[in-house]
């Protein structure tokens, strides 16, 4: 279960870091593009974590 926790947080959280960052070269809000970059890194960060040996 863990494992696929890990795999899902990844791979929500790079599409939205590029999510972000395509937000960001639009200029269209700058606050959502920060937020959701922020997020993105959170779930990438939370996926390292649980893929450290415990």
């Amino acid at each position: 279960m863990g494992f696929f926790v890990m795999i899902f947080s990844m791979i929500i959280g790079v599409f939205l870091i590029a999510l972000g960052i395509s937000l960001k070269k639009s200029k269209k809000s700058s606050f959502w593009n920060i937020v959701v970059s922020v997020i993105g890194i959170v779930l990438v960060l939370f996926a390292i974590w649980l893929g450290l040996p415990k």
